[in-house]
């Protein structure tokens, strides 16, 4: 009777965590895909992704590159294209498809975070990282945010994970070091430099990896890094010579000191938004908190949680990024510096597990803390005030242009934006989607001119959420029309900024 009793006890013991981790990826299920669609934005990213996905399905295009980036010559690796590939075709070429690879990616980050943490050092720290990332919101809006750089933070919980094993000299993962520094270009080049940490996490173990591992570690780094080598092979090294000259050819006149704030501030903007989002405090929002998350760490390392050899790769990961970039000709961005976040994920999630072991309060004070970020959080995400003029009111005009234009009897149309610059994009791949032939706007043919915001004209009589649509009022002769449509369909010839063939 008592081995059974044990028997149901131990059953139990060991259902708790695989309960308890799927409360959490329903809670990160929940927060990645509610009103994913009607909040789905789809501008120029959304036309360049879905314009190299046409191109790969339609066109038999084998890439090796993705889009060109803002450094003049960069590419971005194909890797992201041929993920989201299968889901347009499910999708029926309709961008919506994306958002189920987008969501998959989130969930996996979120088990991510409790296996990594949970191998490494305790269930409890996993179980904490994982909560904190399903439901920040900084955290949330990253993984719905569709575009190739979605995959850094599952690339940073893993590469935390390497370097970890590294500084134990435990080199089993070198072959996975070899994959994650093969997909940076597929991924972002602004990941190169936190690449610092292996050697110093190498040198730190004081072993050296194996002929097997080496090789291991080189069979993997050269096969997710294939179609760069036979890109650089066919064009010259034409990129490679790009990445050299945009970081020695100076963009900005800003002086290196000057530079080192912005990074800081950056930095500085990036924690405190992703631990108090969408709030902001005086307090948190300066360079001393972030300094004082760092510093924390070293009571960890006093419960003898992580010892300083685990600890210091991950300091030089963060101060190879900010030495980096301060140096650097580049124009830099907050999102150079998100590969970071995972260090103060990890960080809070040992803090707050230090707290709910340290006595029946302290458990007590824990959960409330994670009970109001829950709370807090859930509430922002559903009276969040949503700017609509997305993917579901881009479609909405596409269709009603496509539908007033066939019902009139037009043999093509132009299209004129009144907006602000930057503004008029995601329609491109939306009008191809819906076989829309546009020629560019002339007294020759109609003209439906799209307004965004709607406010800014008071012709608008057709409004889908924040945009407004203005039908032709001067119609030309119909053979003035039919001349003016003999021309080549301009939404397919016309270049796209950033997509090259």
């Amino acid at each position: 009777m008592r081995i059974q009793i044990a028997a149901v006890t131990i059953g139990k013991m060991r259902l708790l965590p695989t309960l308890i981790l799927g409360i959490i990826l329903i809670l990160g299920l929940f927060f990645r895909t509610y009103k994913i669609i009607d909040r789905f934005e789809f501008a120029h990213d959304g036309d360049l992704y879905s314009w190299i996905i046409k191109d790969i399905l339609v066109n038999g295009h084998l890439r090796l590159i993705g889009q060109q980036t803002t450094a003049p010559g960069i590419f971005i690796g194909p890797a992201y294209y041929y993920l989201i590939t299968p889901f347009f075709i499910l999708s029926n070429m309709d961008p919506i498809g994306v958002l189920i690879p987008i969501t998959l990616l989130g969930l996996f980050t979120i088990f991510s975070y409790y296996f990594v943490l949970a191998n490494l050092f305790k269930k409890e720290i996993g179980f904490i990282a994982a909560f904190l990332y399903a439901v920040l919101t900084v955290t949330v809006n990253a993984d719905r945010w569709v575009v190739p750089t979605v995959t850094t933070s599952l690339w940073s919980i893993w590469y935390f994970y390497t370097l970890i094993l590294l500084s134990r000299g435990n080199f089993s993962a070198l072959w996975l070091v070899g994959i994650l520094i093969g997909l940076i270009w597929h991924i972002h080049i602004a990941l190169i430099p936190t690449l610092i940490a292996i050697p110093i996490a190498i040198l730190i173990s004081k072993r050296i990896p194996s002929l097997k591992q080496t090789l291991f570690f080189t069979a993997s780094l050269l096969i997710t890094s294939a179609p760069l080598i036979i890109f650089e092979l066919r064009h010259n090294f034409g990129q490679s010579f790009s990445l050299i000259n945009n970081f020695t050819n100076s963009r900005e006149s800003f002086a290196s000191f000057y530079k080192f704030q912005l990074v800081l501030e950056m930095i500085t903007k990036n924690v405190n938004s992703l631990l108090f989002s969408p709030q902001s405090f005086k307090v948190t929002n300066n360079i001393f908190f972030v300094l004082l998350i760092f510093l924390s760490a070293l009571l960890p390392i006093k419960k003898k949680l992580i010892s300083p050899k685990e600890l210091i790769p991950q300091y030089f990961w963060a101060l190879g990024v900010i030495i980096f970039f301060t140096l650097s000709s580049s124009t830099i961005s907050e999102y150079y510096f998100a590969n970071i976040t995972v260090i103060f994920i990890v960080i809070v999630s040992f803090l707050l597990y230090l707290l709910f072991k340290f006595s029946f309060w302290g458990k007590l004070i824990t959960l409330v803390i994670l009970a109001f970020i829950l709370i807090k959080n859930t509430f922002f995400l559903i009276t969040q005030d949503f700017y609509h003029k997305g993917y579901v009111e881009k479609k909405s005009v596409v269709e009603y242009i496509k539908k007033n234009s066939k019902e009139l009897g037009y043999p093509c149309v132009g299209i004129n934006y009144i907006t602000n610059p930057g503004e008029n994009v995601g329609f491109r791949y939306l009008f191809y989607l819906k076989n829309v032939y546009l020629t560019h706007p002339s007294l020759n043919v109609p003209v439906y001119n799209i307004v965004i915001p709607e406010e800014l004209s008071k012709e608008v009589k057709v409004k889908f959420g924040h945009i407004g649509l203005i039908l032709p009022s001067q119609i030309p002769p119909k053979d003035t029309i039919e001349k003016g449509c003999q021309t080549p369909n301009t939404n397919l010839e016309d270049p796209m900024p950033l997509y090259v063939e």
